[in-house]
């Protein structure tokens, strides 16, 4: 019988050797800001006195395009900067340790809702996508789709059009420069797509994942999920 050399890796967080399957020892794992008491439909947090219903004023009287919002953790230290490193500065070790763990909040949540028949990240602009180098959702998406065992589709939806950065924009003006923003091309624009599961990186205010969902939405997809690192709350 062979014996299994255990694989070490660096902790993103702390640096210490770790011998699980993420670069993420046990420790630095259980003290992320994880959600507490989210809507079932955005995912915000309720606070410490939630509603029986279980969903935010905001999704009562103004529910988003789509069905519900899975978020890995709040957008917080230390996952807000691990966040960042991941996408500004191409730090794809923290990129997919989050990933997994997005992937395993998703998992549970599939054996409710149901899998998506496709992964559907959203789509950067090509000169956006030339300034970064990597599409962040697209990174995401692989690693969630390979342990969740889902399609990625990266080309039934584009960026139509170049946006400026929402960073800082008010909602109205948000919603304004994603208008006409995102395309749909091949399968859903068919109906052929029934449930799909949108993945970003961190969900704000809403606006983009909603935007896109309304495309999908009109393109006869009937149940649209949203899988993202962190939600501002």
């Amino acid at each position: 019988m062979t014996n299994l050399v255990p694989i070490f890796q660096q902790c993103i967080l702390c640096g210490h050797c770790t011998t699980a399957d993420i670069a993420l020892c046990a420790q630095c794992a259980l003290e992320l800001p994880y959600p507490e008491c989210a809507c079932k439909r955005c995912g915000v947090e309720l606070g410490p006195i939630p509603p029986v219903h279980g969903y935010c004023g905001r999704c009562l009287s103004e529910p988003p395009s789509f069905d519900h919002c899975i978020a890995a953790f709040r957008y917080e230290f230390p996952v807000r900067e691990l966040i960042a490193g991941f996408k500004f500065h191409a730090g794809f070790a923290e990129g997919r340790t989050l990933a997994r763990l997005l992937a395993e909040r998703a998992t549970q949540a599939f054996e409710t809702i149901g899998k998506p028949q496709r992964l559907l990240p959203i789509p950067l602009h090509a000169s956006r996508l030339r300034e970064r180098g990597f599409n962040q959702s697209i990174e995401l998406a692989r690693v969630i789709g390979q342990h969740c065992g889902i399609t990625v589709d990266t080309s039934y939806c584009r960026r139509s059009r170049a946006t400026p950065t929402q960073k800082g924009l008010s909602a109205e003006e948000r919603a304004t420069n994603l208008r006409n923003a995102f395309t749909l091309h091949g399968e859903c624009v068919g109906g052929t797509l029934r449930h799909v599961a949108i993945v970003d990186d961190v969900v704000t205010t809403m606006t983009t994942v909603d935007t896109l969902a309304r495309v999908l939405r009109h393109a006869g997809v009937t149940r649209i999920d949203v899988l993202c690192l962190a939600r501002v709350s």
